[in-house]
């Protein structure tokens, strides 16, 4: 898998990547997680004929989008997708270079179980990871330990992506209590941990409230003060992802769903989130756009790594109208280095234009 972008202009491309590439850079890649309801039968017809441009990641969901009476079909009929997805690689339908990074967000801890105890780890060959919705410390230790004697069964590396949406995270009274505890059970999966998700619209549900397409999330106090909780306690040591944006293109639409996009974007970005979760193609090359890095931004994070932090502490930009202090600088110049390396860098400003 490769970003490339029609509307932007690089001064470098972003490398090559699939699901075999180190942590420390899939981490970065998700982009737009573009989520599939699991019993749809056209998802490797799609993905063959690369219909979905900017499409780094996919969600095969057993979750929200799937009605509770449907759920075998959909599993049978995920086991199906797999199964075609690995004879298309076989018969050189498919390269797996080209190939998106494939989740699968499970239905709760019993489902997850009862779905690997029914089916052969060969099955899952091209499936990086598994979302965990609902994750608290009600369910958390349960899916762990199902995800922990799955992995003794196989040599391959499978990440997981938490989703915190529960009640008990969205209220104020104990919130930090749950995100203190789903932190330190965490710990040990460090490595396992590819995302931190949330789920803004089911906290959203809690209220009663419904965002319109020209407001953000940030907008809503409520859920903004939740989504900043969860960044003070997870952004430092993980990648989170923003939440989900409702609106997306349609015939009966005018530009205002990609400009309250481009308006979420960039402040998701501004507030630490990276990436965001995706329910409709025509969202994903804004969302992946997001992450392309200036080239202001590159030159300035090279300074800051590259100096000799014993005889210099700080010194102007790139551009000459910043200051770039290379300690306090240091983690930002680090992360700013890993998107250029994914998304590539552009060849000036790249603030998404409304």
């Amino acid at each position: 898998m490769k970003f490339t972008y029609d509307s932007i202009p690089l001064f470098k491309e972003g490398c090559q990547f699939n699901q075999n590439s180190p942590k420390d850079l899939l981490q970065y890649a998700i982009a737009g997680l573009l989520y599939m309801p699991a019993h749809r039968t056209q998802i490797v017809d799609e993905i063959i004929a690369g219909l979905h441009p900017c499409c780094s990641s996919i969600c095969l969901d057993l979750e929200d989008s799937i009605g509770d009476g449907t759920v075998h079909q959909a599993e049978s009929q995920l086991f199906e997708t797999l199964d075609k997805l690995n004879q298309a690689l076989e018969t050189g339908q498919l390269d797996f270079d080209s190939l998106p990074l494939i989740f699968i967000r499970v239905r709760s801890s019993k489902q997850f179980n009862q779905m690997l105890e029914h089916s052969s780890p060969d099955i899952f060959r091209l499936v990086s990871g598994f979302n965990f919705p609902k994750f608290d410390s009600t369910t958390a230790a349960a899916y762990l330990q199902v995800f922990d004697n799955f992995s003794k069964r196989t040599n391959q590396t499978f990440y997981i992506m938490p989703i915190l949406e529960s009640e008990s995270i969205m209220k104020k009274n104990t919130r930090m209590e749950e995100l203190l505890f789903i932190s330190e059970l965490l710990k040990p999966y460090t490595e396992k941990v590819l995302n931190i998700r949330v789920g803004a619209t089911d906290f959203s549900n809690i209220f009663g409230i419904r965002r319109n397409v020209h407001q953000t999330i940030y907008d809503v106090k409520l859920i903004a003060d939740c989504l900043t909780d969860i960044l003070n306690i997870f952004s430092a040591d993980y990648i989170c992802s923003g939440p989900v944006w409702e609106y997306f293109n349609s015939q009966f639409q005018d530009g205002n769903w990609a400009h309250g996009l481009k308006k979420e974007l960039e402040l998701d970005k501004l507030n630490g989130f990276i990436g965001k979760t995706c329910i409709h193609p025509s969202q994903l090359s804004l969302i992946a756009e997001n992450n392309i890095v200036s080239l202001e931004d590159y030159q300035d994070a090279l300074t800051i790594l590259n100096s000799n932090q014993q005889q210099i502490g700080v010194s102007k930009g790139y551009k000459e109208n910043r200051m770039n202090e290379m300690k306090p600088h240091s983690k930002w110049a680090k992360k700013i280095i890993q998107l250029a390396t994914v998304y590539g860098i552009a060849e000036g400003d790249n603030s998404l234009k409304s």
